[in-house]
C-alpha cells in the first residue's frame, strides 16, 4: 500500500541517498531544497513543503511543493533585443515584488530560445532546469 507523509528530520538520510543516486537531475538538488530546520532565509523557504511517498519497502519518492509564479510572454517585436532586454529586467523586478507580496516562493519562465536562455542565465542569474529558468523570490 502507498502512503504519503510529511517530510521530517528522520527522512534526511534517505533523501540524501536518493539525491546522490539521482540520474535524472544529477547535481541539481540538495537536502535544503526539500527541508532545512534552520530559519535562515538564505537557506530555508517556509513556503516550500515536502512529503515522502512510501510503501512497505520504504521511501519511493520525495516530493517538494512550492508556490510558483509561472510567467509567459509574447514579444511585440522579437528582434528588438535592446528594448526586450530592458523589458525583461524591469518586468522581472516587478514580478518579484508582486510574487513576494502574494506569497509566492519562486518564479519560473520556460524557453527554448537560446539567446533568451543565455540572458536568463548570465544576466538575470536564474537557475536552469531543462528548459525552465527559476528565480527564488
Amino acid at each position: 500500500m502507498i502512503g504519503i507523509q510529511d517530510f521530517t528530520a528522520d527522512d534526511v538520510a534517505a533523501l540524501q541517498k536518493a539525491i546522490d543516486a539521482d540520474k535524472f537531475h544529477p547535481g541539481e538538488w540538495k537536502v535544503t531544497d526539500f527541508w532545512n530546520p534552520t530559519p535562515d532565509p538564505e537557506v530555508y523557504n517556509p513556503l516550500v513543503t515536502s512529503e515522502v511517498i512510501t510503501d512497505s519497502t520504504g521511501p519511493i519518492a520525495f516530493v517538494r511543493f512550492t508556490k510558483t509564479l509561472r510567467i509567459s510572454c509574447i514579444w511585440n517585436d522579437g528582434e528588438d533585443i535592446q528594448r526586450n532586454a530592458k523589458a525583461i529586467i524591469h518586468g522581472i523586478r516587478d514580478a518579484i515584488a508582486k510574487a513576494r507580496a502574494s506569497g509566492f516562493s519562486e518564479i519560473i519562465i520556460t524557453t527554448t530560445h537560446q539567446r533568451l536562455a543565455t540572458f536568463f542565465d548570465k544576466v538575470m542569474n536564474m537557475t536552469k532546469s531543462g528548459d525552465e529558468y527559476i528565480l527564488a523570490v
